[in-house]
């Protein structure tokens, strides 16, 4: 078993304020990149999870969440750094 260092423990989110109170530019440059790219994973998982249910014809779950399917493959045929 290996002891993990910064980088796993931050990609883990296991601790997000190693840079984030940091008075440094490069750390709060590391910080401002960390965020962004947590951003991006997100909106990636969460258009994958759209396109997934409206390509399931799932119209009770596009019902639920106020979009129609055409709104739902829209969503999801964008880039994730697009908001």
């Amino acid at each position: 078993m290996s002891i993990p260092n910064a980088r796993t423990l931050l990609a883990r989110g296991i601790a997000p304020g190693v840079f984030s109170h940091s008075k440094t530019p490069v750390g709060r440059l590391v910080a401002g990149a960390r965020s962004t790219v947590g951003r991006w994973f997100a909106r990636s998982r969460e258009r994958r999870a759209l396109r997934e249910i409206a390509e399931r014809n799932n119209f009770h779950l596009l019902k639920d969440i106020g979009v129609s399917q055409a709104e739902a493959l829209r969503e999801a045929d964008k880039p994730f750094w697009q908001r």
